[in-house]
């Protein structure tokens, strides 16, 4: 093997292990994946690896140049071309490659909808059985996703934390290995190939990407690939990575910002992708954040419903998630912290005919 696995709080490095999720000396601590030489693959991966793709990756880019005249240039990278229609199939393909040479038949997720939808398709081209667990509330086009690729679906009442800990209540029970593509790093390694497809295209030319994060595996991802391009001598500096959460989902830009809060259990939010409160990782993307010298930044529903409709005019039909980067670029303006020699780039990360049932026309 060419890497180790490393907790990303205490630094401790162990073998990797497909099922090692934690870190015994840190209790709620992941892994990342530290390489050993950065000039066995390009982009850099973990090996031995057979990657099952299902065309992942390679998005297109649209410029919107005129629609924010005070930018250098706005950009949006339409990850709703992947297999299932999210960028989640760039971890997916990786993390299931992987589960496939570890043995795995048979596996537990949770999701907002997009992974579980992403993580059926995989599973089943594979020949693997998958139970997915998603928010009661989550869209039914997701949850038919997941269906139409014969997961088992387990609908759990509740915020988004609830199906996570039902997953992990179902995997004590049977025995049957939890796959989560927010613990484990292989899922991680996958969404690197989005940094390295903006340096093929743009090269140094993306000063800033403005990321809706609810988990934060693209916002790490791209850290970890531009990062890698920055060691191999071919890019001279990071991109700004910027994270737009909701403001009553927003862990990540409270502790960022030190606040004390609490996550209102009856809060609600149509940007589901995003409506995470306890992410696992919310240490190492905060050090992504202000090691590319991005910023954190809430928004509010009402911006994002009002965003989502206006890139609809622009013939851009994205999840309601998406739109809350919008909401994001439009506050980052108002803050003077994006501005004329901002060359700003935004993943549309899901296809809006995930959600459609949830907008009023």
């Amino acid at each position: 093997m060419n890497h180790e696995y490393i907790c990303i709080e205490c630094k401790k490095e162990f073998e990797p292990d497909f099922f090692k999720l934690k870190c015994e000396e840190s209790e709620y601590s992941c892994f990342d994946i530290r390489y050993f030489k950065n000039n066995s693959h390009f982009p850099v991966l973990p090996s031995p690896l057979n990657i099952e793709t299902l065309g992942e990756g390679n998005t297109p880019v649209v410029r919107f140049k005129d629609k924010f005249p005070v930018l250098g240039d706005l950009m949006f990278k339409l990850e709703y071309f992947s297999p299932t229609g999210s960028f989640k199939d760039r971890g997916t393909s990786l993390l299931l490659s992987k589960a496939k040479e570890a043995g795995v038949k048979e596996f537990v997720e949770d999701s907002s909808g997009n992974a579980g939808a992403s993580m059926s398709a995989y599973a089943k081209n594979l020949g693997m059985k998958c139970h997915i667990f998603v928010p009661e509330q989550t869209p039914l086009n997701k949850k038919n996703q997941v269906k139409i690729f014969g997961g088992e679906l387990h609908n759990i009442s509740g915020p988004r934390q609830n199906s996570t800990d039902a997953a992990k209540e179902f995997c004590r029970k049977t025995g049957i290995p939890y796959v989560s593509h927010n613990y484990n790093p292989y899922f991680i390694e996958g969404m690197k190939s989005f940094a390295y497809e903006i340096y093929d295209e743009f090269k140094e030319k993306i000063t800033d990407i403005v990321i809706p994060v609810g988990n934060g595996s693209l916002l790490i991802g791209a850290y970890k690939g531009f990062h890698e391009l920055k060691g191999l001598g071919l890019l001279r500096k990071i991109p700004k990575l910027h994270c737009i959460q909701m403001e009553d989902f927003s862990p990540i830009y409270q502790k960022i910002n030190n606040f004390d809060w609490k996550f209102d259990a009856s809060s609600k939010t149509l940007a589901g992708g995003i409506a995470v409160t306890d992410p696992p990782r919310i240490n190492q993307v905060i050090e992504c954040i202000n090691a590319s010298s991005g910023e954190s930044e809430i928004v509010s529903e009402e911006k994002t419903l009002s965003w989502h409709r206006e890139i609809a005019n622009w013939g851009i039909l994205s999840e309601i998630t998406c739109a809350a980067a919008l909401a994001g670029v439009e506050k980052l303006i108002n803050k003077k912290v994006l501005g004329k020699n901002s060359n700003v780039l935004v993943p549309i990360t899901g296809s809006g005919l995930k959600d459609l049932s949830n907008v009023k026309f």
